[in-house]
């Protein structure tokens, strides 16, 4: 007697789920007064466990930016064929007051402000895996460039868009932080994403020579790509850059497990998991915490191995870490079942219940099939 199979097809995340964005006001020193920030949660962060990297992005009080940026930060289409999906993220839209100021004249005040104030105040607050992506637009473009040199280590990822324009001075600047950000990374992975628009002409001239000094003087630790802005103006760029540009520095190239690892370690899966994203948190400079898909792939390969102690061990991990994906529940379901124990099997299917009714779904419809498909586990279970 087995679950059904539908339980996997299912049951698994909660995608398109509705999501928290709150108002959060930052008191700071440095600044001499409160500073507001957007702190957008990932769905479900609050049944969740995980730790979630975090967006920083400048002109946060922009909607569209915000939005989009959200929007691209989770990215995941079900039944998409792609084998990685852009992970759940947090973001912070950092509101500017003066931006001229805070991005230009008092930039490394700001910088202050965002390496000993916000980030510590964010990293305190929430659950946060303390990767970091800083994303700037046009003189906030600028800025994020140069955190590279003035807080070194604290964004590992930039997306600097219509930013690497100006005068021949501002231009060296840049080089010159680059190259001493190139001599400090010590082999940790850095990642830059640069664009412009093709009808912001001395922009794009910018973008090319950056591209060009990249090109020539980039180590190999130094992750970097220009989004092509065809037909784009200044205002455009941060719509058509934004999504490829959050993508990019969520490569499956870097994070994503190769599935024939798991293959080729099949009598410990478990050690294979723990062993690649160990290295993977060397690489990239801040620990790494095992994915929803490799724990997956973990508790799949010991339910194929057919031990039934080592397949609950690995499935109440997965529950554990990952209480929102219901796909754990119907697994541990169904070991109960091959050992002849209803009783488990119904408490596990309860569990799933409980935690859809704590899920949110924007897919109403979505919620519905799931909760028949509990009901009809349930109903197919002898008492």
């Amino acid at each position: 007697m087995r679950c059904l199979a539908a339980l996997a097809v299912l049951f698994g995340i909660a995608t398109g789920a509705t999501a928290q964005t709150r108002v959060v006001r930052v008191p700071s020193k440095l600044l001499g007064e409160e500073r507001i920030v957007h702190v957008h949660l990932p769905p479900n962060y609050d049944v969740a466990m995980q730790r979630y990297e975090v967006i920083y992005l400048l002109d946060g009080h922009v909607r569209p930016f915000f939005d989009i940026t959200v929007a691209a930060a989770a990215y995941d289409l079900t039944g998409d064929a792609r084998t990685y999906a852009t992970p759940p993220q947090i973001v912070v839209g950092v509101d500017q007051r003066v931006r001229g100021e805070e991005l230009g004249r008092n930039q490394e005040l700001f910088t202050r402000f965002l390496v000993e104030e916000l980030v510590p105040y964010i990293d305190h607050e929430y659950r946060t895996s303390h990767f970091r992506t800083l994303i700037g637009h046009s003189l906030g473009g600028r800025f994020a460039l140069m955190t590279f040199c003035r807080a070194p280590g604290v964004f590992p990822a930039v997306i600097a868009i219509s930013g690497a324009g100006g005068d021949s001075t501002g231009a060296d600047a840049t080089r010159r932080c680059l190259e001493k950000a190139f001599a400090s990374d010590k082999g940790v992975l850095r990642h830059l994403v640069l664009g412009a628009g093709d009808r912001e002409v001395r922009t794009l001239d910018g973008v090319r020579r950056l591209q060009a000094f990249l090109r020539a003087s980039a180590p190999s630790n130094w992750r970097w790509t220009v989004i092509d802005g065809t037909g784009l103006g200044h205002t455009d760029t941060p719509l058509a850059t934004i999504p490829p540009g959050i993508r990019f520095v969520q490569s499956d190239s870097v994070w994503d497990m190769p599935p024939a690892l798991i293959e080729q370690a099949a009598a410990d899966p478990e050690r294979a998991v723990v062993d690649f994203h160990t290295a993977l948190g060397a690489r990239v400079g801040s620990p790494v915490s095992p994915s929803l898909k490799s724990m997956l792939a973990i508790a799949r390969a010991r339910v194929r191995q057919g031990n039934a102690d080592a397949s609950e061990a690995a499935i109440k991990k997965l529950i554990d870490a990952y209480p929102e994906d219901l796909e754990g529940y119907g697994m541990l379901s169904d070991v109960a079942l091959r050992r002849n124990d209803t009783s488990k099997a119904r408490r596990a299917l309860d569990d799933a219940m409980r935690m859809l009714e704590r899920l949110d779904y924007f897919d109403v419809y979505d919620r519905e099939r799931k909760r028949q498909v509990i009901k009809d586990a349930l109903a197919a279970i002898p008492r």
